[in-house]
C-alpha cells in the first residue's frame, strides 16, 4: 500500500477507502477497471500494464468491478474451446493455474490494487465448481506481499471515499462510489447509459461505476438537495462505464453484430481547495 491511502471493509458491501490530502493540498486519483479478462488470448495484456503502471507512478490505488478472469476453458462450461486457451493454461488443473499465474503476474502492483469484484464470469465458476476464484486470488497476493491491503468485494457495494488533511478528521470531505459489476447486453443505441438511471433510481452515490456491456463512456447528473443547515445545495454525479480489456472483433462477438470496443478503465480526480476555511471538493474524469 503506497503511503497516502488505505482500505479497509466496513460490512459485506461497503467498503472505506481513506485518502491523505497531504499538505499543500494535492490532487488525488483512483483507477476504475472492470472485464480485464486476463486470462483470455484476446485480453491486451500490454495495455492492461501500461493502465497499471500509470497508476503505480503515482501510488494510485486500483479497483477492480469484475471479470477480472475470463475463464470459460473448464470442464463444465457450455463455452469451453481449448483452442482459445492460451498455451500456459492448457493444463490439468486449469483453474490452480489461473489463479496462481495471475497472482505472479500482478505481482508489480499488488500494493496498489485497493479492491476487485466479482464479476459474472467468476460466479458462474462458484456455480458450477464451489469455488471463489477471487477469494483466492486476493489471498495469494496478500500472502506475497505483506504490505497489500487488497480486499475482495460482492457483485456491487459501496466505497466509501474519505479525503483528509493530515488525517484531520476536521478537515475531511466524504463522497459515496457505489459499484456493481453491471447487467443486460448494453444495446448499440443505448450503449448501457440506460441502464445508469435504473441504478439511480435505487441506490444513492456521487459516482456511479460499473462495466459488463463492454462499451466505454460517462455521463454527469447533478442534484439539488438542502444542506443540513437548509440552505439550496447542488451534487454533481459521475455514471462511469468502465471498458473492456478484452479486445475481440470476431467470432461469437461479431455474430451479434457487434465489432471493435473502446477498451481501457478511466482514472477520477479528486482535488481539495480550502475556501474561507471550508473545504471545496472538485472531482473529474479521465482518460490514463
Amino acid at each position: 500500500m503506497p503511503g497516502w491511502w488505505t482500505i479497509q471493509d466496513i460490512e459485506p458491501h461497503v467498503h472505506r477507502l481513506v485518502m491523505d490530502v497531504g499538505n499543500p493540498i494535492q490532487k488525488r486519483r483512483i483507477l476504475h477497471m472492470a472485464d480485464c479478462h486476463w486470462d483470455s488470448k484476446k485480453c491486451d495484456r500490454a495495455l492492461l500494464a501500461s493502465h497499471l503502471d500509470k497508476a503505480k507512478a503515482e501510488g494510485a490505488p486500483v479497483l477492480i468491478y469484475g471479470d477480472f478472469f475470463d475463464v470459460m476453458g473448464g470442464k463444465y462450461d457450455p463455452r469451453s474451446s481449448k483452442s482459445e486457451l492460451r498455451e500456459e493454461l492448457l493444463v490439468g488443473n486449469y483453474l490452480d493455474e489461473v489463479v496462481k499465474q495471475a497472482a505472479d503476474w500482478l505481482k508489480p502492483w499488488a500494493e496498489n490494487i485497493a479492491l476487485i469484484s466479482l464479476g459474472n464470469h467468476e460466479t458462474s465458476i462458484t456455480k458450477r465448481h464451489e469455488i471463489n476464484l477471487l477469494d483466492r486470488l486476493v489471498y495469494a497476493i496478500k500472502s506475497a506481499n505483506p504490505k497489500c491491503e487488497t480486499q475482495l468485494g460482492k457483485y456491487w457495494g459501496f466505497v466509501n471515499l474519505v479525503f483528509h488533511q493530515q488525517r484531520n478528521q476536521k478537515r475531511s470531505v466524504s463522497r459515496t462510489l457505489h459499484f456493481s459489476h453491471g447487467y443486460g447486453g448494453g444495446g448499440p443505441v443505448s450503449r448501457g447509459l440506460i441502464d445508469h438511471s435504473r441504478t439511480r433510481s435505487q441506490y444513492f452515490a456521487h459516482y456511479y461505476l460499473s462495466g459488463h456491456v463492454h462499451w466505454k463512456n460517462t455521463d454527469q447528473n447533478v442534484i439539488a438537495h438542502l444542506s443540513r443547515y437548509g440552505k439550496l445545495q447542488r451534487s454533481q454525479q459521475h455514471f462511469i462505464r468502465c471498458g473492456p480489456y478484452k479486445d475481440e472483433y470476431d467470432g461469437w462477438h461479431a455474430e451479434q453484430g457487434r465489432s471493435f470496443r473502446p477498451l481501457g478503465g478511466w482514472f477520477t480526480e479528486h482535488e481539495l481547495s480550502r475556501t474561507k476555511g471550508n473545504m471545496e471538493y472538485l472531482s473529474r474524469v479521465v482518460e490514463p
